[in-house]
């Protein structure tokens, strides 16, 4: 049986998602574990986690060698664990007998600078590297998001506006959207430069991605690879946020519908036209990726729409989640669930194969 090592930052984290992957390992010969990066001993190769025992359906708490597969699903912050993970993450990478099954992408900000060269440019909202208060100029551009590079589910996001009574600031929390009114340009930089102390921040000027009804949507899709080393769209949904709220984020009360049920919804002059851009993003962006970055097996892009029709490609993740696409196609959950499997058993038969062949060649060679 191969070992394929599962990651995350913590044990409690995306329990169901790795226990549903876990069912399928001995399906394709694989050993499943689950660990925290940060509880590698550097001596003994080893780490503690969990072990998969399939006859049971349970976990049992383990020590042993890193897995020679691993899938990354650990979500970093600025936190010193994260640091130390993210570290040891770095390391394995380099080490010859350890694959992963996707390298992942860098920060927002290195992935803006690779995206804005690309064919795909045209689809790339003008970003800035926010470093100082003073680089808000409200005379070219008003109002603006900031966002952090290393951000996700759109946490840390802010709107920012210039108005008569002041600089509004608003973000979005799980219960509610939380406003501030600053009313001089002194009390705004302090604030924002106290932010900028914790987090890198990016800038962009805000894009109105509502809907009639006044409601922040945009569309997700999930893309994998395949066996065949085939990119693949799995699915569209589309995540429709309360109105009112600045993005469609469903922690903060977004609903869920599949991109063929909203579709009929949009005005008939834009459907041809909307399904050839977002064709075109998909048959692209994998291989500008990767011919750029590193080797990815799966990816999660956000498209918003604005009202005239303007596509903009909103984040580009190498860690999605699966909740829009098994909440609007809930048949997919276990065609999603064996996908890191199938994967990683073909990367397992790729790596005996290679071996087989440097075998024969020794003996002919001898």
């Amino acid at each position: 049986m191969n070992k394929f090592g599962i990651m995350s930052l913590s044990l409690e984290h995306e329990n169901k998602y790795i226990h549903e992957i876990a069912k399928y390992g001995r399906d394709y010969h694989l050993t499943i574990y689950h660990f925290v990066p940060s509880t590698y001993h550097p001596f003994t190769h080893t780490v503690k986690g969990k072990e998969y025992m399939p006859d049971s359906d349970t976990w049992i708490e383990s020590e042993f060698p890193v897995p020679t597969i691993l899938y990354d699903r650990c979500f970093y912050h600025d936190d010193s664990h994260s640091i130390q993970c993210k570290n040891i993450i770095q390391w394995l990478k380099k080490q010859p007998n350890i694959t992963f099954i996707g390298n992942g992408l860098p920060n927002k900000w290195q992935l803006y600078q690779v995206l804005r060269e690309s064919k795909l440019a045209a689809y790339i909202p003008e970003t800035f590297l926010l470093q100082s208060a003073n680089q808000v100029n409200f005379q070219s551009l008003n109002p603006i998001i900031i966002k952090p590079i290393n951000g996700s589910q759109g946490n840390g996001l802010f709107f920012i506006k210039r108005q008569k009574e002041g600089i509004l600031v608003r973000t979005d929390k799980k219960d509610k959207t939380v406003e501030k009114l600053f009313s001089d340009r002194i009390t705004f930089n302090k604030w924002l430069n106290q932010l900028l102390k914790r987090n890198a921040y990016l800038m962009q000027a805000y894009l109105p991605l509502s809907n009639k009804d006044e409601q922040p949507f945009d569309i997700r899709a999930l893309m994998q690879k395949n066996v065949k080393e085939e990119w693949e769209v799995v699915e569209k949904g589309v995540r429709i946020g309360e109105k009112g709220r600045i993005i469609s984020n469903l922690s903060a009360g977004a609903s869920i519908v599949a991109f063929d049920d909203w579709f009929p919804s949009i005005h008939i002059k834009l459907k041809s036209f909307l399904k050839q851009e977002i064709e075109e993003i998909f048959s692209l962006l994998p291989s500008i990726l990767e011919s750029s970055l590193s080797p990815l097996f799966e990816i999660g892009v956000d498209i918003g729409i604005t009202p005239n029709g303007s596509l903009w490609i909103l984040d580009v993740n190498s860690k999605p989640g699966r909740k829009v696409i098994t909440t609007a196609y809930p048949h997919l959950s276990e065609k999603l669930y064996k996908a890191p499997v199938l994967y990683a058993a073909k990367l397992a038969d790729d790596k005996r194969r290679n071996l087989d062949e440097k075998a024969i060649s020794y003996r002919n060679n001898n």
